[in-house]
């Protein structure tokens, strides 16, 4: 093996271990991500399900509590029985999470009310000699609001030494992750009932009377209940054995998430490595192969997707071993048939060039053989027509003028073909002199007014102030720009104008473009029509000539050195466009009109 092919081989290996640490750690943290959103989602929602079934638990026993002491205590606090009434609130903090009592008035006025705890020193003598609940000022706002039977239930805050109001009951995330530390939260809850106004059951009861034949003699009492001042009754509950259970609750939590983190984690690891291990040896066998190695089938160990990777890359490899075999026996004779190959190209190119090269001296001796007949054939018909030879009549002499403007026609014909095969033969010669490029546009122009005339056609001229003078023959400048006036004017419609212009370019050349309102060339004609012969499907079965004017004019144009295109737009026209070197360069100006000696058929404008 090559230094280069090592090389190749060791950079599909160290990129193959980066990929497989990757996706292995990949598979990993996204299980334990997984795992850990479900268990924290999980055990989230069952410990708030448990701190609000918990907590209503509790403020419904510190509701009982508080009816049973505003039920068993009404009529000491309409006595104002102070003794009876401390008695009751013994009895109910002997009840192990209440933390407070206390009766309120509805001035706010502590009737009677002890505390266990840190709340003993929460119920203060004031210098009245009146007693003050500080846990009273807190929801004083609320208690008296209206008169309801319904309970009022207040977290009550600790924290500091002095009671705080909380805003709701349950507990933040921050307390229930101290909580989880051990820390113990100073907070209660506050429940404040509204004593009855009236007794639940009348003085004469008649469902509880005794039933006599005779009343007793006695008087008559009035059996109208008196109504009882508006009274509170407020009771505190610690939080503390609630506490205490979410805290054991929480512990749990996090233990059934840890042992269900590690499980799940053991699992993506046995799973990552049953997908990994696989893949190592297919990107193993995979470099090898690569590297020209044979490689033996791997063996299929599971029946999931990698069992079906892995048959696939077997059947890959074993086609691969075998185009490897055909392809060596191909090479060893691959040389022979490219080099028989070449030799009938070659042999092929050399028959295509001579066919060529007759062609084009089949072409020019023909061109030269009809040229003389035809010259001799125009005499004659010019001596019937001037009535040398004799009189001739007027239809006799209209159809001696179409038959010499047909001989004309394919004169013109015979020297365009001469032209081309002297081109391609490479027997033309040009013979490059200063040109003014003007004065080659005139008479170019002067020559193709006939035609123009006919088509009632515009010819105008636009040349730049310093146009410069080319290097060029006159003559095929000349024939270029008759050319593509030819083309423009036969094409174009009629009563539209053709505009001719001329302008130097920064490169050091000049641009001459010879612009039409004909139909226009579709875009896949624009290349084809400078090939001889060539002619556009859109100009028609009228139009006549054989597609040599623009095959002429490119030869031409390439012989000095120069470039000719066509910018078109079908349906609008086309501009027919070529550059020739000039013999100095100058900075554009202004155009200006071309100046012309004598009365021409065109027009000049700037």
């Amino acid at each position: 093996m090559t230094p280069s092919s090592r090389s190749m081989v060791d950079l599909p290996m160290l990129t193959y271990s980066q990929l497989f640490i990757t996706l292995r750690t990949k598979l990993v943290f996204c299980t334990a991500v997984i795992l850990v959103i479900a268990c924290l989602l999980l055990g989230w929602l069952f410990v708030q399900q448990q701190v609000r079934s918990t907590a209503e638990s509790s403020v419904q026993s510190g509701t009982l509590l508080a009816q049973h002491l505003a039920h068993m205590g009404r009529s000491s606090m309409m006595d104002r029985n102070i003794p009876r009434l401390n008695q009751l609130i013994q009895e109910i903090l002997a009840v192990n999470p209440v933390a407070y009592v206390a009766i309120i008035s509805s001035r706010g006025e502590l009737q009677a009310g002890f505390g266990k705890g840190v709340w003993e020193d929460q119920f203060s003598q004031q210098a009245t000699g009146q007693r003050q609940f500080a846990a009273t000022q807190l929801i004083q706002s609320r208690l008296l609001a209206g008169l309801t039977s319904e309970p009022l239930v207040s977290a009550i805050d600790l924290n500091t030494g002095e009671p705080v109001l909380r805003p709701k009951l349950e507990l933040t995330p921050g307390e229930l992750m101290s909580l989880v530390g051990g820390a113990e939260l100073p907070i209660f809850y506050d429940i404040t009932i509204h004593v009855p106004r009236y007794p639940l059951l009348s003085l004469w009861d008649p469902a509880l009377q005794l039933t006599f034949e005779e009343r007793l003699d006695e008087p008559q009492v009035n059996m109208t209940p008196t109504p009882m001042a508006p009274t509170l009754v407020q009771i505190g509950l610690s939080t503390s054995h609630l506490q205490h259970g979410l805290r054991r609750l929480l512990w749990q939590a996090v233990l059934i998430t840890l042992n269900t983190l590690a499980g799940g984690l053991c699992i993506a690891v046995l799973l990552a490595r049953r997908i990994t291990i696989p893949l190592q040896s297919l990107t193993l066998a995979a470099t090898k192969l690569a590297g020209g190695e044979t490689v033996p089938a791997l063996d299929i160990q599971t029946r999931d997707e990698i069992g079906t990777l892995t048959g696939v890359f077997n059947n890959m490899a074993t086609r691969l071993h075998a185009r490897e075999r055909e392809l060596r026996e191909l090479a060893h004779t691959l040389e022979d048939r490219v080099k028989a190959r070449t030799e009938e190209l070659a042999a092929a190119n050399s028959r295509l060039q001579e066919i060529d090269r007759r062609k084009s001296i089949f072409v020019s001796t023909a061109s030269h053989e009809l040229r003389t007949p035809l010259t001799s054939m125009k005499v004659h018909l010019a001596n019937l027509r001037d009535g040398i030879d004799g009189a001739v009549s007027d239809e006799q002499r209209r159809s001696l003028a179409r038959v010499e403007a047909n001989l004309s026609r394919l004169q013109l014909l015979i020297d365009d073909l001469l032209d081309l095969s002297q081109i391609e033969m490479g027997h033309t010669a040009i013979h490059v002199k200063p040109v003014a490029v003007g004065t080659v546009i005139a008479k170019a122009v002067e020559d193709v007014y006939p035609m123009a005339s006919e088509r009632r056609v515009n010819v105008m001229i636009t040349l730049a102030s310093d146009l410069p003078e080319v290097s060029a023959d006159p003559d095929k400048l000349y024939q270029i720009t008759l050319n593509l006036l030819h083309n423009a004017v036969k094409f174009t419609r009629s009563d539209t104008p053709v505009d001719v212009s001329a302008a130097p370019l920064s490169d050091g050349t000049v641009q001459i473009s010879v612009s039409d309102a004909g139909p226009g060339i579709a875009l896949e004609d624009a290349e084809k029509i400078f090939q001889p012969f060539y002619r556009v499907s859109t100009t028609g079965k009228k139009s006549k000539g054989v597609g040599l004017g623009l095959a002429i004019a490119k030869l031409l144009v390439e012989l000095h050195h120069g470039r000719l295109w066509v910018e078109t737009v079908p349906g609008y026209g086309s501009r027919f466009s070529f550059t020739l070197r000039s013999i100095e360069t100058r900075r554009p100006a202004t155009a200006q009109a071309l100046p012309l000696i004598s009365p021409s058929p065109h027009t000049v404008r700037p």
